[in-house]
């Protein structure tokens, strides 16, 4: 592992340990509230299920977040007429933040790699 790297993994460790104990006391009163949890239970769900469809299915970033888009719509169009559910704005923008998140993500790792090389 050259020097580049190495220190590219410190700091990002570095920075999420000094964010975690800034934010200790903001995200116990995320926690602590129910609704946010929620939004973050959505964003992590669909973070990984792009992941993973990209990774093991290998489907194309573009057309997946396309249809993981129309896929997170659908399912809170759904709850509307499931009576027991209820269909939230929120959550729709939580499902969407996961997945641009994760697109994100891909598009700074490559644009990395290909400015190493």
């Amino acid at each position: 592992m050259n020097s580049q790297k190495l220190l590219l993994i410190l700091f990002v460790f570095i920075l999420i340990i000094t964010g975690v104990s800034l934010l200790a006391k903001d995200l116990e009163a995320i926690i602590s509230r129910g609704t946010d949890i929620d939004s973050i239970g959505h964003m992590l769900g669909f973070f990984l299920l792009t992941w993973f469809l990209h990774s093991a299915c290998r489907f194309p970033l573009i057309t997946l977040s396309i249809a993981l888009i129309f896929y997170a719509a659908l399912t809170e169009i759904g709850q509307w007429y499931l009576g027991f559910r209820n269909p939230e704005l929120s959550d729709f923008i939580a499902d969407t933040v996961g997945i641009l998140t994760f697109i994100t993500l891909k598009w700074l790792k490559l644009m990395y790699f290909q400015r190493v090389r």
